[in-house]
């Protein structure tokens, strides 16, 4: 091999993680170089394990999705995880693999709807009709006004205020008690519209 032939004026390392013959080496104009792999193997970062949270790890989305205990961690960040992981395991809520199925995991639980990592989130419709604590949750903001008229209690809410320029004439006629509510007085003036 080619690193034989050569007298190396450094010491190697007293217990290399990688044999030094693996190592990248070449001739240049001003004498040999060599270059060590910047990371490290899976394995290697397995049977050093306080090396797991160093730049040295990376590791690859399989082995994250393999040992879950570590989807959460440095050496996963990079990993794209597919949706049935990341709603199996809400915890990579803000796993940037999981992101794109943001949505998804937040509308798992609604108390997990209402933390942080899940501001961005844009639910479905069906969702926030049923979680009307949502009402003020960004995700939710396009169906306001589908919300403020399903009860006469939320149409009267703090949270509703404002909303009447959301609301539609058809969303306040389909409740008669929300359609005399105020919040349906500029869609429908005339009361004599509202069921009984």
């Amino acid at each position: 091999m080619f690193f034989s032939k050569i007298k190396l004026q450094s010491l190697l390392p007293v217990d290399p993680i990688e044999e030094f013959d693996s190592w990248a080496w070449g001739e240049h104009p001003n004498g040999l170089g060599y270059k060590a792999r910047n990371g490290l193997s899976v394995d290697q970062c397995f049977k050093n394990p306080y090396l797991i949270d160093t730049p040295a790890c990376k590791f690859p989305a399989a082995v994250c999705i393999e040992f879950p205990e570590y989807a959460t961690r440095k050496v996963c960040a990079d990993a794209l995880y597919p949706k049935e992981f990341c709603v199996a395991n809400p915890v990579l809520v803000s796993a940037k693999g999981c992101q794109k199925y943001l949505a998804d995991i937040c509308s798992l639980d609604v108390k997990l709807a209402l933390s942080p990592p899940c501001a961005d989130a844009q639910y479905p419709k069906d969702f926030c009709l049923g979680n009307p604590v949502l009402i003020s949750a960004k995700g939710c903001e396009q169906f306001k006004g589908d919300i403020c008229t399903s009860s006469l209690e939320l149409a009267e809410s703090s949270s509703c205020s404002g909303a009447a320029d959301q609301i539609t004439f058809l969303q306040c006629v389909s409740n008669g008690d929300v359609c005399r509510a105020k919040i349906c007085d500029k869609q429908v003036p005339k009361k004599s519209f509202c069921k009984a």
